[in-house]
């Protein structure tokens, strides 16, 4: 099982600016998720009703302000490793995401962060594997 590395190019918004002019740190936490539905669509997988992942826990590395431009969101799985999904009998319960918010014209670390995600079934609120949310979301080829 191999998962490619998803790049989103967002525009700042000037809703997104605070009082200062540049972008609110909580602003850069959503391009964050922008990056992770975008990594979703570039790996087939769809939002589906009965599987949801949740957003455990985020460490953010603010590094340069972010003024008025293009900004582009980088978001790659980095555990598990491709390696250990090869695995069929190997369960995952957990997954982290590395990701990165450039800016000028993607040449500078703006924002670095690593996201750690769990899936849990809706209706019973259990934690559920990777692969139970890898199997209900994953796109059927047409």
């Amino acid at each position: 099982m191999r998962f490619e590395e998803s790049v989103l190019t967002l525009r700042v918004r000037p809703n997104d600016l605070d009082s200062l002019g540049h972008v609110n740190n909580a602003t850069a936490l959503e391009y964050l998720e922008a990056g992770r539905w975008a990594w979703m669509e570039r790996n087939a997988l769809r939002k589906v009703a009965q599987v949801v992942a949740l957003t455990l826990r985020i460490e953010v590395d603010y590094r340069k302000e972010i003024s008025p431009q293009e900004v582009v969101v980088h978001t790659r799985l980095e555990f598990p490793h491709e390696e250990e999904l090869r695995d069929p009998e190997e369960l995952h319960y957990r997954v982290r995401f590395h990701q990165q918010i450039l800016i000028d014209a993607g040449t500078r670390l703006a924002v670095e962060a690593r996201v750690q995600a769990a899936f849990v079934h809706a209706q019973s609120r259990s934690l559920c594997s990777l692969q139970e949310f890898l199997e209900a979301s994953r796109v059927s080829p047409p």
